[in-house]
Order: C-alpha cells, then structure tokens, then sequence
C-alpha cells in the first residue's frame, strides 16, 4: 500500500474512533445535564482542550505508522479526513438528539443561555433597559438551536471550518521530515 492510501486509511480509521469519543463524551455530558454544554464555558474549554490533546496524539500514532516522517501535505490530508468525519458525525449527532432523544433541548438550551447571558450582563452592571436591548439584538435563541437545514447547514460550515484551521496548525506541528542520510563518501583505493 503507497504512503497517500495508508495514510487516508489510518485517518479514516482514527477519525471514526475519534467521533465515537465525541458522541460517548457528548451523551455523558447530556445524561450529566442537558444545557451544561450551552452555559459552561468551563466546560467548553474542557472538551476543546480534549480533543486537541487527543487529535496530537492520533497524529502522533498516524506519523509512527507510517514511517516516523511526513510532509505538511501529508499530515494536513490526515487531519483533514479527521475534521471532516468530526464535523460530519458531530451534525448528525445534534440533529438525531434534538430531533428523537430530545425534542424539547432547543427550548431549555435557549432559555438557559439567555438565563446565563442576562447573569452575567447584570454582572457587569448593566441597566435593565440595556440588558434587553442586547438580549433583543441577540434574537431568538431557540430559532438559533433548532434543527432545521440552515442551521444543520451553518453548523457543519463553522465546524469544518474550525477544524480545517486547526488541521492546519497541528499539521505545521507535527510535520517531520526525514534526515538527510550521505552515506556514498569516496572509498580509498
């Protein structure tokens, strides 16, 4: 097998482990609380931090498979495939939960967002009047969440495109090129 189809293939196989990862943490998280992915940033920063760990080290384990080295190309091809079984199945995933194992989430989500939002602007010691001014240009939170195709559409944008920037910096990362090796010195006679 040539080094381009080993490495689609080992991408392939580690993207899937990795949307399993994302759907085991992501229903835990849900059976923990439904809005707290919504309204934690802390656990947002969590799960962000998480999976860049766990794409260095699926990188890592790609790069020794294949040789030890691999060009930008090659590792940005790997981590491309990745992000987009990512972003594919993390689309898939949202749409079956708020659809069948769900249905009400886009309703509590909004209204725990905007609970959280209206916190921390009296927090920082805004008006009343200022508060709903900005809660009003917001818009409406729910119509944001629900599962309908723009917003399944928009979903899958931001997180492939998310992804592919990050691709791009763990490619430049982890790019290994291989030494150089002289090993034809002239021979005495």
């Amino acid at each position: 097998m040539d080094k381009s189809a080993l490495i689609s293939k080992l991408a392939i196989k580690n993207g899937l482990m990795l949307a399993a990862v994302s759907i085991i943490v992501s229903l835990t998280l849900h059976f923990i609380d439904p809005v707290l992915i919504y309204t934690s940033f802390v656990a947002q920063i969590g799960i962000f931090i998480l999976f860049i760990a766990l794409l260095v080290v699926v990188g890592i384990n790609i790069r020794k498979e294949i040789g030890g080295f691999w060009t930008f190309g090659e590792a940005f091809k790997a981590f491309l495939i990745i992000s987009l079984i990512l972003a594919l199945t993390a689309t898939l995933y949202n749409v079956v939960l708020m659809k069948f194992i769900d249905p009400d989430l886009p309703q509590r989500a909004a209204a725990a967002i905007e609970d959280a939002q209206r916190a921390m602007m009296e927090k920082f010691g805004m008006a009343s009047e200022q508060i709903d001014e900005a809660m009003a240009k917001a818009g409406n939170m729910q119509e944001k969440l629900e599962p309908n195709f723009k917003n399944i559409f928009t979903s899958f944008g931001v997180s492939l495109a998310l992804y592919g920037v990050l691709s791009l910096i763990l490619s430049a990362i982890l790019k290994k090129k291989q030494p150089i090796v002289l090993d034809s010195f002239p021979k005495e006679s």
